[in-house]
């Protein structure tokens, strides 16, 4: 039967080559998705590197919530800045909530005003009568500071004032949290470990400055190359396992003998001389363990089936 022999060397070698072919695909995956995940890593590190270093500000300029920004002297440490806020932001961030409040009555009151910046507004009012609109002055902060005050309406998204220059974020005490001071990167970095409170002052911050946003923190390298790994080898090889289970459950023939509760039949020439073949690797045996299915080879012809073993008939 060297016909049947030459059949079933073609078989096996046409399966070594689908496992080549898998090797290779599986290969080509894991090296693809390395080199993209790396990329992209190394993208996001270099962003967030540079959203998150520290920088050095001839004049601090410090966005406190709820007030505007407080531009402070040149060589002002942190540390003189914190003390200062936490001094006088409570006071300054009272007044502006009062001032904020009466400009918003005065232009429901006069619609004309409606039209006019708050700058513009308390001016005009402060020169007609300065001590019954004395509550319309500017803030003060401290000694050699100026205050920017937020608009009582904010701009729109076109009209952002530019931020680029903001050192620090402040948010002043609450009655059950202390105040903090962050510098820009510090909030960015707070914001990606889950401070709520670097979030609120930065979304406060977007509503009226072009100010870079917070970014999420780069994604864990290691994690992504798991990933990797597991989808580029787990993905190919299981499908080329799937089909050589599906194949070789198709083609393996059940022996068709009369007897065969006493022994087994080569489906194909239908000899009896019928030996047990090797069960591979620990895949193929839990595959055929599932199928209740046994390797045997024919000895006249050398053809391979699967059958189920006597002892279950």
């Amino acid at each position: 039967m060297p016909v049947k022999r030459r059949d079933s060397s073609s078989k096996r070698n046409l399966e070594r080559v689908f496992r080549r072919v898998t090797l290779g695909v599986s290969v080509v995956l894991l090296l693809a998705g390395a080199l993209i995940v790396g990329v992209v890593w190394w993208e996001q590190n270099t962003e967030w590197n540079e959203a998150t270093r520290s920088r050095t500000y001839d004049h601090p300029e410090v966005y406190v919530r709820h007030l505007g920004v407080v531009r402070f002297l040149p060589g002002t440490t942190d540390q003189q800045i914190k003390e200062e806020l936490d001094r006088s932001a409570p006071a300054a961030i009272e007044k502006a909530a009062t001032r904020g409040a009466i400009l918003r009555s005065l232009r429901i009151a006069n619609p004309e005003y409606a039209v006019l910046t708050d700058w513009q507004l308390s001016s005009k009012l402060l020169s007609n009568d300065p001590l019954q609109w004395a509550a319309l002055s500017d803030v003060v902060i401290g000694e050699g500071t100026t205050v920017s005050l937020l608009e009582t309406v904010p701009p729109s998204l076109f009209h952002l004032a530019p931020g680029d220059r903001l050192s620090h974020l402040y948010l002043a005490a609450s009655p059950s949290q202390s105040s903090m001071l962050y510098t820009r990167g510090q909030a960015m970095k707070a914001v990606a470990f889950s401070d709520g409170r670097a979030a609120l002052v930065l979304e406060d911050l977007a509503g009226f400055y072009a100010s870079p946003r917070a970014r999420p923190k780069p994604f864990s390298l290691s994690r992504a190359l798991a990933l990797v790994i597991v989808g580029g080898a787990g993905l190919p090889w299981g499908m080329f396992f799937f089909l050589r289970w599906l194949v070789r459950g198709l083609s393996g023939t059940v022996s068709r003998d009369y007897d065969r509760g006493t022994m087994h039949v080569c489906g194909n020439c239908q000899s009896r001389k019928i030996a047990r073949e090797e069960q591979g690797d620990m895949l193929d045996r839990l595959m055929l363990k599932v199928r209740g299915r046994l390797p045997y080879r024919c000895l006249d012809c050398d053809h391979r089936f699967l059958d189920r073993p006597l002892a279950r008939h």
